[in-house]
């Protein structure tokens, strides 16, 4: 299960450096990425597990072919404005605490793309396409958010949990980038790996 993990953080880390880049790019800020953390969850179990309330602006998709599993872009209020502040300037400040429609539509796009170049990662890595729904977009505490996407899970035994965080230093934007799979996606993994081991 160790050399599981192990592998499943090394893809992780490679798609998560894809998002990163695709935000590093749109920004045209250095983007500083940490090593994925990774643990399994139980999904009928989350809100004990993952003790987290802040409140936060999400950006979900869930994987439509290729593999079951959903990815979810996060980040606390504060780090969407500023994004947002980045992208669009005026024209997308909140008003009254809220985003503008044009801010709405900037984090989703924002999104969009961060999660569009996960999932190209992880589509060279398995030869299979791995394709994202459109993103939606939501607002609540973490936990929440994060029960949303692994209550599609709820009939498995574990969900596997992977977070990437991001940061860019000069305002601050802070974020993190989930990826929930099944087992039986963890078992994709497994033998993608293992055909790859073998070809070499």
């Amino acid at each position: 299960m160790r050399d599981d993990m192990d592998m499943l953080r090394e893809v992780s880390s490679i798609a998560a450096a894809h998002g990163s880049r695709a935000l590093s790019e749109m920004l045209g800020k250095r983007i500083n990425l940490t090593m994925p953390n990774i643990e399994t969850v139980d999904p009928k179990k989350l809100k004990q597990q993952i003790d987290d309330a802040r409140l936060v602006i999400s950006v979900g998709s869930k994987i439509l072919s290729g593999i079951t599993g959903s990815v979810v872009l996060v980040l606390d209020e504060k780090s969407a404005f500023e994004l947002v502040d980045m992208c669009c300037g005026d024209s997308g400040k909140e008003t009254n605490g809220l985003l503008t429609e044009i801010g709405v539509s900037a984090i989703k796009e924002i999104g969009n793309v961060v999660m569009g170049s996960f999932a190209g990662a992880l589509s060279v890595f398995l030869q299979n396409p791995v394709i994202p729904s459109i993103p939606t977009l939501t607002s609540g505490p973490l936990q929440d958010i994060l029960r949303s996407v692994t209550c599609l899970y709820d009939g498995d035994e574990y969900v596997v949990m992977i977070e990437a965080c991001f940061e860019e230093s000069e305002r601050k934007v802070k974020g993190g980038l989930y990826f929930a799979i099944p087992p039986k996606t963890m078992e994709i993994f497994q033998a993608a790996c293992k055909k790859m081991l073998d070809d070499i």
